[in-house]
């Protein structure tokens, strides 16, 4: 493992969304649809071409100009400085205009990544090794809910801290004490946490009456009656809200790790109710709450989660500690083998 608490490279193994499909589209300047990302540390380009989406390093082995100021041509990207031509599906080198008789240099191939595109999202995987899958939604195919994903955002945090903080139960009162929490309500119940077949920690929230808040149909703030929280491992958070109304609410996030200390967060606010209605309000009412936890979440340091021993703890961080001894735990396995990873992930384990 590396010389700290979690070793960012097991993260590899997992796929993760890198941009939405409009970021996608919303790249084409004429060239056709590309767009440079960056996931742990690896700057990657991401281009839809003609059979579908596709992601590599986003460094031409030519010259090391950036392919993701070239252009899509079919089912291949062109480098802009000298027009070597890269295939999607495997990353070789097809043509290079300057040498058109050949030969092409056998190790002339660029970097590919694993690409998919699901939710309206892209998602890539830098390492093949086991055989780990997108995370599902939950909601997204229901046709009794509406799901609507919200504009993406950068955080100066770990994407371990993101999470921590999207499943923290007594930050509420202190940090939203007039939206999700009652600055009157301060104490809380500690869950239960079962381990589930991929890589799934859940829980459930009973809030004292009064306690906490969340969105009903209309994107107002409700009375919450309890929580099903599900974290999947790595950065992914669901969590299904069911009103003291008898509505329910929907969120899913997953936090990408750019860098070791800075994530993107990919969201949706789903509901089972208005299905028609305007989603302003309940993208506002997200947006509101988010602006209340950046610049705390954003203050802690270090960025990334620490050793033990760096921070106190009590039992009511139950969740955080679970979270983090899981990642410690995946760190290690992963030294061991890809196939310690996969085992550890797909048995489950209750009351942990």
């Amino acid at each position: 493992m590396a010389d700290g608490f979690l070793d960012d490279k097991t993260w590899e193994y997992f796929w993760h969304p890198v941009c939405t499909r409009a970021e996608l589209d919303a790249a084409d300047t004429g060239r056709g649809k590309l767009k440079s990302v960056t996931l742990l540390g690896q700057e990657i380009v991401v281009a839809d071409t003609a059979t579908g989406v596709v992601a590599m390093n986003n460094r031409c082995p030519h010259r090391s100009a950036k392919l993701h100021l070239g252009w899509v041509e079919n089912d291949a990207i062109r480098c802009p400085y000298h027009g070597w031509l890269w295939n999607g599906a495997d990353g070789k080198c097809v043509a290079i205009p300057a040498a058109p008789d050949g030969p092409i240099p056998p190790n002339a191939r660029a970097k590919k990544y694993s690409c998919e595109e699901r939710y309206g999202l892209i998602w890539v995987r830098l390492r093949d090794d086991i055989e780990t899958s997108i995370p599902r939604h939950g909601v997204f195919d229901d046709p009794s809910f509406r799901s609507v994903l919200g504009p993406s955002y950068v955080w100066k945090t770990h994407s371990a801290r993101r999470v921590e903080n999207y499943t923290d139960l007594a930050h509420f009162p202190f940090v939203h004490p007039e939206t999700l929490g009652n600055a009157a309500q301060q104490t809380f119940l500690t869950p239960d946490i079962d381990f589930q077949n991929e890589g799934e920690l859940r829980f459930k929230y009973y809030p004292a009456e009064g306690a906490r808040s969340a969105m009903d149909a209309k994107g107002n703030l409700s009375p919450l009656k309890f929580t099903d929280y599900t974290i999947r491992l790595p950065f992914g958070v669901t969590v299904d809200l069911t009103l003291q109304n008898g509505q329910r609410a929907f969120l899913w996030v997953w936090a990408t790790p750019i860098d070791a200390i800075h994530c993107k967060s990919f969201w949706f606010a789903c509901r089972n109710g208005d299905l028609d209605g305007p989603d302003e309000n309940h993208i506002n009412t997200q947006l509101r709450i988010l602006e209340e936890d950046v610049d705390i979440v954003e203050s802690q340091d270090p960025e990334q989660i620490p050793h033990p021993k760096d921070e106190i703890a009590v039992g009511p961080d139950k969740v955080s500690l679970t979270y983090r001894r899981c990642l410690y735990d995946m760190c290690r396995a992963i030294s061991k083998s890809p196939d310690d990873l996969m085992s550890y992930l797909t048995t489950g384990r209750d009351n942990i």
